[in-house]
Parts: C-alpha cells; sequence; structure tokens
C-alpha cells in the first residue's frame, strides 16, 4: 500500500464511501482490478487499520470497564484485550461461564468463521460455535481482530485455548482461508480441521465456467463434493469427472483435489464432526443472538423433558434405549437413519475363504450403494461352532441358507429381523456376567 494510495482511501472514506465502493473506484481507475497493485484482502485490512486509529481513548476504556464489571459479577468471565503501542486496541476476546460450561460438554466440534463485519470499528467478528443436544447452535466465546492476518488468528486460537483449560477440539470447521488453516496448523495440531462445503460450492460456481449450465457435469461435481461413502468411490468418480470434462490441467480443481482430506466426507468417516458439513453456523453473530441461542435452549430443556418421543415404527430394543438417552431432536434423526437401515438392501456379491463382499443401497437410489466387506470364519469347524450357537434363536435354517445361496440373492428381511432380536439379547444380558462372558 503507497502513500498515494492510502491518502486517496481517506479521502474517499472521509467522503462517506464504504470500504468496498473505494476499493471498486480504485479498480476503475486503474483499468481492472489486476492494475490495483494490492488485493482486495489487503484494502480491507487497511481500512480496518485506518478505523481502528480512530478510535479513541473514551472508547476504549469504556469497553474495558464493561468487561471489567462483568468479570465483578462472574469470577469465571474471562477477557483479554491486545493493545498496540500507541495503545489502540487490535484484538478483543471474552468467554462467560455458561459458554466454559457449554464447551466441556460439546466442545468435541468447533467452527470457526470471520465473514461478519457490521460493527462501526470495522473490527472482523471471529465467534467460536458449537452444537449442544437439542441441534442447535451454542456460543463458545467470542473475539474481534483486526485483520486476517496469521498473526491476529495464532492470538485468538492460543487465547481461546488458555481460556477454555487448554481443551482442544476434535474437529474445527472454517472458510478456505490460509492464514487461518496455518494458525490452526501451528496452534491446534492435532485438530482436525475441516473446510466448509458451502464455501467451496458458492467459490465452485464462479469456476465452472461454460461448465455452469452443464446439470451432469455439477451432479457429477455435488457427488464428488458430499456423496462419496468411500475414498476408492471418490477417487473413481473424481478421476472419471476430470477425464470427461477435460480438467487435468486446470490449476483450480488441483487445488481442490489437494485439499480433499479437508472437504471429502468420505476421508473423514471416522473422525466426529457432529454431522457439521457448514460453517455458516457462527455467521452474524452478536450479542442479541447468544440471548437467543440461550433463551432457545432453555425452552428445548423445558419442551422436551415434558415431551415423549413418538415413532410410527415398533419401539424395538435399539429405539427404545434412543428414545430414553437422545433429545426429541436427535431421536427424530436417529429415528430417520434408523428407518434408512431397515430400507436398505444387501447382496453378497462375492466371497472366498477370507471374506465376504456386500453391496449396500437404499432402494430406488443407485446413488446410495456402496461396499463393505467382513472377515468371514476361516475354519470350518468354528463355523459350525457358530451356527450350533445360533441355533438357539432357531434361526440355524437361516445360516444354512447363506452358506449355499446364489450369491445375487437377497436376505434383507431375515438379517433386520436377527439384528433387532441380538440387540435385544445384548440388552437383556448386559448386567449379567455369566451371559456377558458366554456372549464374549
Amino acid at each position: 500500500m503507497t502513500e498515494e494510495k492510502a491518502e486517496a482511501i481517506k479521502t474517499m472514506k472521509s467522503s462517506g464511501l464504504t470500504t468496498m465502493d473505494t476499493y471498486n473506484y480504485m479498480a476503475t481507475e486503474a483499468g481492472g482490478e489486476q492494475n490495483v497493485g494490492h488485493s482486495v484482502v489487503d484494502h480491507l485490512n487497511f481500512c480496518s487499520r485506518l478505523r481502528m486509529e480512530q478510535i479513541e481513548a473514551g472508547d476504549a476504556q469504556t469497553l474495558v470497564n464493561i468487561l471489567n464489571q462483568e468479570q465483578s459479577k462472574d469470577l469465571n468471565f474471562f477477557f483479554k484485550v491486545k493493545l498496540e503501542k500507541e495503545g489502540r486496541i487490535s484484538n478483543i476476546f471474552w468467554r462467560d461461564l455458561m459458554m466454559l460450561k457449554d464447551y466441556r460438554i460439546y466442545g468435541d466440534v468447533l467452527v470457526f468463521d470471520t465473514t461478519y463485519r457490521t460493527n462501526r470499528y470495522i473490527l472482523i467478528c471471529a465467534p467460536f460455535v458449537g452444537i449442544n443436544n437439542h441441534w442447535h447452535n451454542c456460543m463458545f466465546a467470542c473475539g474481534f481482530i483486526e485483520d486476517e492476518k496469521t498473526d491476529s488468528f495464532v492470538w485468538l486460537l492460543e487465547t481461546f485455548l488458555k481460556a477454555m483449560e487448554n481443551r482442544t477440539p476434535t474437529s474445527i470447521f472454517t472458510d478456505q482461508d490460509q492464514a487461518m488453516a496455518n494458525a490452526i496448523e501451528q496452534v491446534l495440531p492435532n485438530t482436525r480441521h475441516r473446510l466448509c462445503i458451502w464455501h467451496l460450492e458458492q467459490n465452485a460456481i464462479t469456476r465452472f465456467g461454460a461448465l455452469k449450465k452443464d446439470k451432469e457435469f455439477k451432479y457429477a461435481f455435488n457427488q464428488c463434493l458430499k456423496m462419496c461413502v468411500t475414498k476408492q468411490e471418490f477417487e473413481a468418480k473424481w478421476q472419471a469427472m476430470m477425464q470427461k470434462y477435460e480438467l487435468t490441467a486446470h490449476s483450480w480443481y488441483q487445488r481442490v483435489y489437494e485439499l480433499k482430506e479437508k472437504r471429502c466426507p468420505a476421508l473423514s468417516r471416522y473422525f466426529f464432526s457432529a454431522g457439521i458439513l457448514l460453517s455458516q453456523r457462527s455467521e452474524s453473530t452478536n450479542h442479541k443472538i447468544i440471548n437467543h441461542w440461550r433463551s432457545t435452549e432453555k425452552y428445548d430443556e423445558f419442551t422436551y423433558s415434558k415431551s415423549i418421543s413418538f415413532t410410527s415404527l415398533p419401539l424395538s430394543g435399539m429405539l427404545k434405549h434412543a428414545a430414553q438417552v437422545f433429545t426429541l431432536s436427535l431421536f427424530r434423526d436417529f429415528k430417520e437413519e434408523f428407518g434408512y437401515s431397515m430400507a436398505t438392501t444387501v447382496q453378497m456379491i462375492g466371497r472366498n475363504e477370507e471374506c465376504l463382499l456386500y453391496q449396500v443401497a437404499l432402494e430406488d437410489k443407485p446413488w446410495s450403494a456402496h461396499q463393505n466387506s467382513t472377515l468371514a470364519f476361516s475354519n470350518k469347524n468354528t463355523r459350525q461352532v457358530c451356527f450350533k450357537k445360533m441355533a438357539k434363536f432357531e434361526k440355524t435354517e437361516a445360516w444354512d441358507r447363506l452358506k449355499n445361496q446364489d450369491p445375487t440373492h437377497q436376505y434383507i428381511p431375515w438379517r433386520q429381523t436377527m439384528i433387532r432380536k441380538y440387540y435385544n439379547l445384548i440388552l437383556k444380558s448386559q448386567e449379567n456376567e455369566e451371559t456377558r462372558e458366554f456372549m464374549e
């Protein structure tokens, strides 16, 4: 940012133009954004610093007084303020006791986004958001930073860890910001960093070019983005898409592929993420929103404690247990998934002495099909012992049919019946040590 540009921006800002208006004007005057000489992020950061310089000492002191007042009412209230050499406030962070308690319970998954700017000092709002047991947002902490550089994110994340008893989340969701990624790698090296698919989708639309009108391409891209179940499936569909549409030399798609570990659900199946794919949960967050979220949670706790879980499905042991331990919101989701599991068709497509290979799919939904393998009993005598034990369930003949059946035969009704009966048996026998040993 040259001195001449800085003075021009100051003049336009003093005339009442918004930050983006000043950038657009300079881009038009220079004959295009590529000729401005600095990026839009540099422009935003400069205007942010410019506004910070205008904060009067009285405003900063008022803020510190408010934070101190909150701490006097709540000894567990935590805040930290970073000052520049000139005494200006550059970064702010705070969390109260309820935020700490929520994080202790729900802090496995953290959503962190810095896309929201509405305060009059053009500071960047940086909320730390999670999901409670009613599947609603809850606030863990909040901060404001002056720019989106790695140093600012490092300060914010380190302060967050200190405020949260050094408990690190299992997964953190962010947008595709390199400075933020650098800070996460430095401060939270053992936390699984995931990218917000919503941001990627919005960015992708601008990159499709002539393919934007191709419905088949958009469907193929969406499949790679969200609908693949296994790594092998993702790799196959991605390579097929790249070759069919001649995108192998396209740098943006190469970059998306390189970030597959952070964005592809199929490659993160064994990392807890509470089912989150989007980071909009942390956008548009302010004090009124926090109060609203907490009010909603109180209402949920009261309502759901007085409500009875209902389902049109027969309440088998698994559903009974789920109805007892889940909130209504989660029980509805569980019930839906349970229904899908009952509707799946399972087809054995191959076998050898060590392994059975199945294809599992929802009926009339070919895209849902994926393959699972399971170890078979390699010793014939061991297999016969297992059959005899299963005879107590009066289903020995079913195992015999499975042993000799046509590999293309579907046996879903028997499979689901056995799953329900066996799970009920586990629930009934879990208090009896002798039965547990026998089953194990």
